[in-house]
Order: C-alpha cells, then structure tokens, then sequence
C-alpha cells in the first residue's frame, strides 16, 4: 500500500508539473491570438490550476520528502494526501 501511494504522488507530482508547464508553453507560441475568447485555450490552464488547488503539488512534494528523507509515512498510510 505505501508503495502504490508514492508511486501515486511521484506520478501526479511530475505529470502536474508537465501540464502546467505544457498549458502556459501554448500561450506562448500561440501569442497574443491564443488569448482570444474565441479558442478558448485559457480553459486548460484553467482547470489545471483548479485541479492543483485542490490537490497541492506543493504537499505532495512535502510529504515524498518527508518520507525520503525522514522516512515518516503519516500522510501516506492514512490516505490524507492522495
């Protein structure tokens, strides 16, 4: 169970950071028309940073380390983080 749950944390971790840096690269190389309401791209972005809220990218980060350095399991064998 523990290793299913940081398996679970370091994939979120890593796949969050990556749609977050691929949903601002599309404004980058979309310019200025990639803002237009009419493509609606800030969606993406949008539901991305909605979703993160509410799953901190910041405490998963927090609690692999904590694990890793310190070995403490608490967040990750009571489910409270995933």
């Amino acid at each position: 169970m523990l290793d299913s749950a940081l398996a679970t944390a370091r994939t979120q971790l890593i796949v969050g950071k990556l749609a977050l840096y691929a949903a601002e690269r599309l404004f980058e190389v979309g310019g200025a028309s990639a803002t237009a309401r009419v493509h609606n791209l800030d969606r993406h972005w949008r539901n991305l940073r909605t979703i993160f809220s509410h799953n901190p990218l910041l405490h998963k980060a927090r609690v692999i380390g904590d694990y890793d350095l310190n070995g403490v399991t608490t967040h990750l064998t009571e489910g409270r983080v995933f």
